[in-house]
């Protein structure tokens, strides 16, 4: 499966949530706990971001009690004419009992813990022509509020891609966030740049 997606920095977070609970089905609240394992590849400086293998290993709490995953993602941006983009992303992931074991693996195998990130998320769901639609209202410190917006897809052809962009684009638009808002940067990114600016201070 494909997830197409978009995220939006949002500005009033207690008017999205209202508009949110009027016209998706609420699911629940999440804490994701993440750490990004990056393996630096020999052909690139170290401080090229995109030179690097990455996987990630996710702490999941909800209410149910809490899991550990491991992600690994082949990702796709796409630009549209103003600027703004999107997502696809060819995701695996797998849960697991225990990180330890792997996070030994994996520091015995070159990779290296690049960047750790949180991020409280409420989640709401809604039926669309393009399938069901993931709406994730996230706190990221300190990055601020976005709006996660995700659909899947077993298809990634053009003409399936920009047909859920434009969903994509029409659910933000039932929010009241302009699109002017989406947010090109992977959130590893912002939270590499942010701690650079707080360094320089």
């Amino acid at each position: 499966m494909y997830e197409i997606e978009l995220k939006a920095h949002v500005k009033d977070h207690k008017t999205v949530s209202d508009i949110l609970m009027a016209k998706a089905k609420y699911i629940g609240k999440t804490e994701k706990h993440d750490t990004y394992w990056h393996f630096q590849l020999p052909e690139h400086k170290a401080n090229d971001t995109a030179g690097h293998i990455s996987v990630r290993i996710r702490k999941e709490i909800t209410d149910s009690g809490t899991d550990f995953l491991l992600t690994y993602k082949h990702k796709e941006r796409i630009f549209n004419d103003n600027g703004a983009a999107f997502e696809v992303n060819d995701e695996k992931e797998c849960t697991l009992s225990d990180t330890a074991p792997l996070e030994s693996l994996l520091e015995d195998t070159g990779f290296f813990p690049a960047v750790r990130k949180d991020k409280t998320v409420y989640d709401w769901e809604t039926d669309t022509p393009c399938g069901k639609a993931l709406l994730e209202l996230c706190t990221v410190p300190p990055l601020g509020d976005f709006l996660e917006i995700e659909i899947l897809s077993q298809k990634n052809d053009e003409k399936t891609v920009a047909s859920v962009h434009a969903e994509l684009k029409r659910l933000l638009e039932v929010c009241n966030i302009p699109l002017s808002e989406i947010e090109p940067r992977y959130y590893t990114d912002m939270l590499r740049e942010a701690a650079l600016e707080k360094k320089s201070r």
